[in-house]
């Protein structure tokens, strides 16, 4: 007998995420490494949204810029009294989420001739039930790729929204002219980019990591030091594409380092993580026995913007833009991923899922379906406010480490 379900509970909030979460693994690697998405397959989930999110009940939020303090305390003689210290000065910041609201819509004519979706009193059977749950992935997906944009927006301090009639849409890089375009200011040190005069008195990349001969080693452990001293944070991960990390396993420091009987690296394993889905997570980390405080994280992974379609490379729309979420020639530097330097922010707002209904506070990322009648269908809605928050602009580093 078929696995009938009526529209109406097949297509509750719940029974939705939980769709998403078993049908398909999500891409977005670094948002998943910083927190800012789902990294443990958990048969039960129906949240989208990683460790590092921070919830609100608006789409407004304030926080403050800060520093780890390496300051040390004041003694005092006896039978004195305490001495009187500045406030440790902070950066008060307010921002707006972006706002992101698309809408699927499947009409009955479609469903009726998918024959034989549409079952007793409107019910939908096994293969309905899989159509529409992939239309909800679909969405689901695209959001988790904003994530993603955004994410690695934030790593670079060059996140901007392009205007686009009644549209925003995320972007890497200022809008060629005439195009318009907001960006979002994360606030990153000018020496904490390009090739990092970190502490103010040079450039530490003096010669680019495709030069075989190149101090790389070296480069790390200056950028290591150079890093904890301006923040009071130990960067320990480096994200790259196949092309840099290629270029760093040919360097000569980091071969005469390991030794003529050696690999280059120590451990160049699969991330021991389970995915959505429950399969193994198809990305790679490594550590060189040069430099054994490090973490290396191979990403080839790309974003396209200005498409509702997914193009390939020989045949997108004139509009569509691929983004490498690892740039060529480039290197995102970070600490461990924790709270104290960086949060996604989830905000809210009110919604009416159909006419005549009361408003409800939906936060962070929502699904939700409304009837329509003319003409007869079902829209699927996705709706979220989210934006990256960094406290710490001084704890991470965007290098340009070749092409130079």
């Amino acid at each position: 007998m078929a696995n009938f379900i009526s529209l109406h509970d097949l297509l509750t909030p719940q029974v939705i995420l939980k769709a998403v979460s078993r049908i398909r693994k999500f891409q977005g690697r670094l948002g998943r490494w910083v927190g800012f998405q789902p990294n443990r397959f958990n048969p039960d989930q129906v949240s989208l949204e990683g460790p590092n999110v921070r919830y609100g009940d608006t789409r407004f939020v304030s926080f403050r810029l800060d520093d780890v303090t390496r300051v040390v305390g004041k003694g005092r003689a006896p039978g004195t009294g305490p001495a009187s210290v500045p406030a440790n000065p902070v950066g008060d910041v307010r921002v707006s989420c972006a706002r992101f609201h698309e809408k699927v819509r499947l009409l009955g004519e479609f469903l009726g001739n998918l024959s034989p979706i549409i079952g007793p009193n409107s019910s939908i059977d096994a293969g309905g039930q899989s159509y529409i749950a992939r239309q909800t992935v679909h969405l689901a997906e695209k959001y988790n790729n904003t994530i993603e944009l955004m994410t690695t927006g934030m790593f670079q301090d060059n996140l901007y929204f392009q205007l686009s009639g009644d549209n925003l849409l995320p972007v890497i890089g200022a809008p060629a002219a005439p195009n318009l375009g907001i960006q979002i200011p994360f606030q990153i040190p000018a020496g904490n980019k390009n090739q990092l005069n970190l502490l103010g008195t040079g450039n530490i990349l003096l010669v680019g990591w495709q030069n075989t001969g190149a101090s790389l080693i070296k480069n790390c452990l200056q950028i290591q030091a150079a890093m904890t001293q301006l923040s009071g944070y130990q960067p320990k991960h480096f994200w790259m594409n196949s092309l840099m990390w290629y270029n760093i396993l040919l360097n000569s420091e980091v071969r005469n380092t390991a030794g003529s009987a050696n690999t280059p690296f120590a451990s160049y394993d699969r991330v021991k993580e389970k995915a959505m889905d429950g399969e193994d997570q198809p990305e790679f980390a490594a550590e060189l026995r040069g430099i054994p405080w490090a973490q290396w994280h191979i990403a080839d992974d790309v974003l396209v913007t200005g498409s509702d379609v997914d193009p390939t490379w020989a045949s997108a729309p004139a509009a569509a833009t691929f983004i490498k979420v690892c740039p060529d020639n480039t290197i995102i530097i970070a600490p461990d991923p924790s709270a104290d330097w960086t949060e996604m922010y989830q905000g809210a707002e009110y919604i009416s899922e159909n006419a005549g209904q009361p408003m409800t506070l939906k936060r962070g990322y929502t699904f939700w379906k409304e009837w329509v009648t003319q003409p007869s269908c079902i829209e699927l809605i996705a709706l979220m406010n989210a934006i990256p928050l960094l406290y710490v602009p001084k704890s991470i580093a965007f290098a340009t480490v070749a092409g130079f």
